[in-house]
C-alpha cells in the first residue's frame, strides 16, 4: 500500500539508525524519484551521525549477470561513510585479510564451508573480497533491470544470507511493475519471506517538481506549474520537459510571453506522451485534435478511454492541436527543434494572442458551448459568430470546417455560409494555404463547401501570385497554363515580382520573359509577356533615377 513520502522517509530514517540486520523494500513506478529519496535520507543521517553501521555499498543491477558479479561489486563499491567517501580498494581487502590470517590459509578455510561454497564460487579473490561484506549497509537498485541470466531468486536468496549471516542491512529498490510473468511470481512468492519492511513511493507532483527543477525563473516555473497540473511524477521526464522548454525559450523571445506559456504547455503533454505512453493520451490522439478542434462533432460509440482523456485535456486547458503544436510534436520526437519551422507557426499564435488581449478570443465564446448544459443554443451561436466574424485572421481551416458544420447541423445553413464566404473574402496567404493537399490540416478539412471554396481559392491564387515561380521556369519550355498565366497577370504582379528578387534569380526571370521576342511567328500571348514586363520595368524606373538607369538597357525609357 502506498504510503504517505513523510512515513517514507521516516521508516528510511528508523531503518538506517538501528544497526540491527534488516531488509528494507522500496517500491514505485518508474524515475519517482525512489534512489532520490533514498540518498538523501542516507546523506541526513550521515550528516547527523545517526548511522547504525558505517560502511555502505550501492550496487545497480542493469546488466549485471551472474551472482559473482554482483557479489564483487558490492565489495567494490565499499565506502565508509564515518569517513566521509571512502572507497574499497585491494590495500582495504590486503588490511581486512591480515586481520584474519594469510591469504591463502583464509581461502582455504573459506572454499571448505559448504555456505560459503554455495554462494560465492571458486575464484579466490571474489571469495575473499566477499568475505569482508559483513556489519555494513547495502542498496540493490534496479533490480527490474538486472541481465537476463541473473536469477531474480538467487539475488533474494543473497540478500538473505548477508543480513542473517554477514549482519548487514539491506535495502533494496525497485519497480515490481516492469517484472512479468515467471519473474513477477518468483518476487511475489520470495519477498514476504526476505523482507522485513516494505513501503510504496508514490510522491504526489508537487515533491517531484520541486525534486526535479531547482531553478526558479520563468520557465523553470511554468514547466513546474505545467507538470503538476497534469499530474507527472516521473523525475526524468520532468527534466526533459525542462530541456525541452529551455531550447525553446530563445527561439520565442521576440513574440508575446503568452506564446512561450502556450509552448511550454504543449511540450508538457507532448514530452509525457511520448515519454509514457501507458500513462498520458497517445500522441497519435493528441493529432486527431485537429480534426475536432473545438470538440463540436458528434461522437458515436466514442471508447471510454478516450472520454477520461478528453476530460484530462479540457481540465489541463489543452482545447485542440494546431500548427505550432504539430511543429512541437514532431521537436519532441526528434529531440530538437526547427527553429524556422517554430517561428512561421507561432506567429500566428502571437497575433492571436494580441487580438485576444485586444477584443476576446474565438475560444472564448465557445467555452459557453463547453462548460454548461443551459437551453443556450440560440445565444451559444450567435455568440460564436460574433466572434467568428471578428478574429477571422486567426482562426484555423480546421476551426472553420467545424464551425460550418455546427451551424449546418443547428439548423443555421444560411449562417455557415456567409461565415464561409466572409472567411475566404478576408483572408490572404498564399497557395500553400488553400491548397488542402499541401496544408497540414487538410485531411481534416471534410465539410463539402469548404473544400471546394479552398480548391477555387489555390487555383485563384496560383495565377496571380506564382508568376515569379513560373518566370523562373520556362526558359527551356512552357505550357499552355502557363503562357497564359503569364499573358494575363497585372502588371503590377509582374513589377513586384521583380521587386522580390534580385541576383541571379531576377537575371534569369527577365532573360525568360524577354525570350519570347526572339521567337518568329510568336502569338499574341507570347508577345504579350514582354510588353507587360517592359510596362512593369517602366513603374520601377519612374521610382528613381538609378532605377531609370537600370531598366533603360532592357530598352525601357521613363
Amino acid at each position: 500500500m502506498a504510503m504517505t513520502v513523510k512515513l517514507v522517509n521516516d521508516e528510511i530514517s528508523r531503518f538506517l539508525h538501528r544497526d540491527e540486520p534488516e531488509v528494507l523494500c522500496i517500491r514505485g513506478r518508474w524515475g519517482v524519484g525512489k534512489t532520490y529519496t533514498w540518498t538523501k535520507q542516507l546523506e541526513t543521517a550521515q550528516k547527523a551521525k545517526k548511522l547504525g553501521l558505517e560502511r555502505y555499498s550501492y550496487v545497480s543491477l542493469f546488466g549485471v549477470n551472474t551472482l559473482d558479479e554482483l557479489k564483487f561489486s558490492i565489495f567494490e563499491n565499499v565506502i565508509t561513510l564515518s569517513e566521509g567517501v571512502r572507497k574499497a580498494d585491494l590495500a582495504t581487502l590486503d588490511a581486512y585479510v591480515s586481520k584474519l590470517g594469510s591469504w591463502r590459509k583464509l581461502t582455504k578455510i573459506a572454499s571448505s564451508l559448504p555456505v560459503i561454497r554455495n554462494w560465492v564460487g571458486a575464484d579466490a579473490t571474489s571469495l575473499v573480497s566477499f568475505m569482508t561484506i559483513r556489519d555494513q549497509i547495502i542498496c540493490i537498485d534496479d533490480v527490474e533491470r538486472r541481465g537476463r541470466a541473473l536469477d531474480i531468486g538467487d539475488v533474494l536468496g543473497l540478500i538473505s544470507y548477508l543480513r542473517e549471516q554477514r549482519n548487514c542491512k539491506v535495502v533494496l529498490i525497485l519497480n515490481d511493475e516492469q517484472l512479468g510473468g515467471e519473474n513477477r511470481r518468483d518476487l511475489e512468492k520470495n519477498l514476504e519471506k526476505v523482507v522485513d519492511v516494505s513501503v510504496v513511493y508514490e510522491p504526489p507532483p508537487e515533491i517531484s517538481a520541486s525534486i526535479a527543477i531547482s531553478s526558479v525563473d520563468v520557465v523553470g516555473q511554468e514547466v513546474r506549474n505545467r507538470c503538476v497540473a497534469i499530474g507527472i511524477t516521473n523525475i526524468r521526464v520532468i527534466k526533459r520537459i525542462l530541456r525541452f522548454a529551455k531550447m525553446i525559450q530563445p527561439v520565442l523571445e521576440d513574440y508575446e510571453p503568452d506564446v512561450l506559456k502556450i509552448a511550454i504547455t504543449s511540450i508538457t503533454l507532448f514530452s509525457w506522451s511520448h515519454d509514457q505512453p501507458e500513462q498520458a493520451p497517445p500522441l497519435g490522439f493528441l493529432r486527431s485534435k485537429t480534426a475536432d478542434s473545438l470538440g463540436w462533432l458528434p461522437k458515436d460509440d466514442l471508447p471510454p478511454e478516450e472520454a477520461a482523456w478528453t476530460s484530462l485535456l479540457e481540465a489541463y486547458g489543452y482545447t485542440w492541436t494546431d500548427d505550432l503544436d504539430l511543429v512541437l510534436m514532431d521537436g519532441v520526437c526528434a529531440g530538437y527543434f526547427d527553429p524556422e519551422r517554430v517561428k512561421n507557426a507561432a506567429q500566428r499564435v502571437h497575433e492571436r494572442v494580441v487580438a485576444t488581449k485586444a477584443d476576446g478570443s474565438f475560444e472564448d465564446a465557445w467555452r459557453r458551448y463547453h462548460d454548461s448544459f443551459d437551453n443556450n443554443q440560440d445565444e451559444v451561436l450567435d455568440e460564436i459568430r460574433q466572434s467568428f466574424l471578428k478574429n477571422v485572421k486567426y482562426i484555423s481551416p480546421t476551426n472553420l470546417n467545424g464551425t460550418v458544420k455546427l451551424f449546418k447541423d443547428l439548423g443555421r445553413a444560411k449562417q455557415a455560409k456567409e461565415i464561409l464566404d466572409y472567411y475566404m473574402a478576408n483572408r490572404n496567404e498564399d497557395r500553400k494555404y488553400f491548397d488542402l493537399e499541401e496544408n497540414p490540416f487538410g485531411d481534416n478539412v471534410d465539410d463539402a463547401d469548404v473544400r471546394a471554396a479552398f480548391d477555387a481559392r489555390a487555383a485563384q491564387v496560383e495565377e496571380t501570385r506564382d508568376i515569379a515561380a513560373i518566370m523562373m521556369a520556362i526558359k527551356d519550355g512552357w505550357g499552355e497554363s502557363q503562357l497564359t498565366t503569364l499573358a494575363t497577370a497585372p502588371v503590377d504582379e509582374y513589377r513586384k515580382a521583380f521587386k522580390a528578387h534580385s541576383g541571379q534569380e531576377l537575371r534569369r526571370m527577365l532573360a525568360n520573359v524577354f525570350q519570347f521576342e526572339r521567337i518568329v511567328n510568336a502569338s499574341e500571348e507570347m508577345r504579350e509577356v514582354p510588353r507587360r514586363a517592359r510596362e512593369a520595368l517602366k513603374q520601377i524606373g519612374s521610382e528613381s533615377p538609378i532605377n531609370a538607369r537600370r531598366v533603360a538597357r532592357f530598352g525601357v525609357n521613363c
